[in-house]
């Protein structure tokens, strides 16, 4: 079967403007206008596009203006003009060769990324319909818009044929992931990055995909730097290689401190306490963590967590602990464990299972918990975000049917913002956290604020709910250095009581963070609303 190439891909159709006559003078009088060769384009439909008059003398600029208004329309593979005198002057016969109606059309190379009829209404063209070239360039600049922002950037229209029996076959090469290359992962293995990413080898390159899989890759904070690149690497086949180079971070971080306090009595005493983490566990993408604490109260706390379990989406972690703490002017020793799982719910939301069995040795009871909960993070940087946030909603069920000697049902909601300042390197940084009860909680499941990581500038006192409010301005002033404008606000109150804002504490103040080998630091000075000081050291961003 002879086919005809259309040219599309360049977007220009080449036509033939022929005047086939011997000798036109210039006061020659335009005669008549006569179409020939038009099938399915009525007559009528074509003169409306030519502006030359009958009657009036031959204009050779205006004949060739009305072929190209005619050619615009899109239905003619060639037009020709010929002249023939007569005694009242000259005949225009425009002779005019139709594209076929179409009777088939075959569209190959979407690998069902997209529905067929979808791209055919998209391309404006039917099979019982003579085809309209205009109509088909059109159709397609607005398909490679549309695979441009589906994330598709490498697709391309490799050949666009029509055949006089009005057979169209359209080839569109999406593009392919070749391979995935990674360098500078020293550490990390290879499976811990690969598994970031919802493309592999052999699927269509999709930029969209890519990116969500950098900022995955981002947000487990083991890397420094990223350095995405799309290599060709077979242009006739139009497939590239993902090379994605990296410089590995400290995932470790070792926290050593101590001072002295006072306990919601107002007893002071000394302390000291480590931390120790490693996130990316022998380059696994494994936690573990070991935190004690000595002194007056004391604390000991081990945790794991495999984010991937045989590398299924499926997350699990657990966490045991003693701790000997001082709890509404009462020393409690507390021993127990907690098992987690996660797992995804939706491609933004992701769910969680807590098992937890506590053991209050002092006063000899024991509380059984499970707890459900809710948690989206959209920032745009685990580090120093400006935008997105994290939103977590949980729900604890105590005792009942699993047992225990405490009945009770906590909710809990923790919502946090992130904007960009008034400087490139500002940020805005806001947080809602509160928490409700149905009952009388155990002293050691009371909410608690105050201290460096809640409300700044008051001691730990606790309640049956909470309601508390962050704002923070953090600024970037040398590299590893931030500065930070705060203000907090909450209170606690017992099962029974309203929440009254009246009784709402507050403080303001600033601090100073410093990124260090072994973690970040925090310094942070609070005043609260009598205007007393309290100076804070701790580790991290408070949220």
């Amino acid at each position: 079967m002879k086919k005809y190439g259309l040219g599309i891909l360049i977007l220009t159709l080449v036509f033939t403007m022929a005047f086939n006559v011997e000798e036109v003078r210039a006061e020659d009088i335009l005669a008549d206008i006569v179409i020939e060769g038009n099938e399915n384009i009525s007559e009528e439909r074509i003169m409306e596009f030519i502006q030359s008059e009958i009657g009036e003398e031959y204009d050779r600029t205006q004949l060739r203006e009305d072929m190209e208004a005619v050619y615009d329309l899109g239905y003619f593979e060639d037009i020709n003009v010929n002249f023939q005198s007569t005694a009242d002057g000259l005949v225009a016969i425009f002779q005019v060769q139709e594209f076929p109606v179409l009777t088939e059309i075959n569209i190959t190379g979407l690998d069902e990324i997209y529905d067929r009829e979808d791209v055919l209404e998209e391309l404006g063209i039917a099979e019982g319909e003579i085809l309209n070239v205009e109509r088909l360039n059109s159709g397609i600049s607005e398909l490679r818009f549309r695979f441009q922002e589906d994330g598709y950037a490498l697709a391309r229209f490799d050949d666009v044929d029509i055949s006089p029996e009005g057979v169209l076959d359209i080839q569109i090469n999406i593009g392919y992931l070749n391979e995935i290359r990674l360098e500078g992962n020293e550490k990390t293995r290879d499976y811990v990055i690969l598994r970031e990413f919802d493309i592999e080898p052999g699927d269509p390159v999709n930029f969209n995909r890519i990116q969500e899989g950098y900022q995955n890759l981002f947000m487990l904070e083991f890397f420094e730097d990223i350095y995405p690149d799309l290599v060709m690497v077979d242009e006739e086949n139009n497939r590239a290689d993902l090379v994605l180079e990296m410089e590995e971070g400290n995932t470790g971080s070792l926290n050593l401190g101590g001072g002295y306090r006072q306990d919601a009595a107002g007893d002071g005493s000394w302390f000291a306490f480590a931390d120790i983490q490693e996130e990316n566990l022998f380059g696994r993408g494994q936690t573990l963590s070991f935190n004690v604490q000595l002194g007056d109260e004391r604390e000991y706390n081990l945790g794991f967590r495999e984010p991937h379990v045989d590398g299924t989406d499926l997350s699990f972690g657990f966490n045991v602990y003693d701790q000997y703490r001082s709890l509404d002017a009462e020393r409690k020793r507390i021993r127990g464990f907690t098992t987690t799982f996660g797992h995804p719910i939706t491609e933004t939301w992701d769910g969680e299972f807590r098992f937890k069995n506590d053991r209050n040795l002092t006063d000899e009871e024991t509380s059984r918990s499970i707890t459900l909960s809710g948690e989206r993070d959209t920032r745009d940087n685990p580090i120093f975000p400006q935008s997105g946030g994290i939103d977590r909603l949980s729900a604890e069920f105590a005792g009942y049917v699993i047992g225990g000697d405490s009945e009770f049902i906590k909710y809990g909601t923790d919502n946090r913002r992130y904007y960009e300042g008034f400087r490139d390197d500002h940020a805005v940084a806001l947080r809602l956290d509160t928490g409700f009860s149905n009952a009388e909680l155990p002293s050691h499941e009371r909410y608690r604020i105050g201290g460096p990581d809640t409300l700044r500038g008051y001691r730990s006192r606790s309640g049956d709910n909470k309601a508390l409010f962050n704002l923070e301005y953090r600024m970037q002033v040398i590299d590893n250095v931030q500065g930070v404008l705060f203000g907090d606000a909450g209170r606690v109150w017992d099962h029974g009581e309203s929440l009254k804002f009246s009784g709402t504490d507050h403080s303001t103040g600033l601090g100073v963070r410093l990124n260090t080998p072994l973690g970040q630091l925090r310094l942070d000075y609070a005043w609260d609303k009598d205007w007393s000081g309290t100076p804070h050291l701790s580790f991290g961003q408070t949220f």
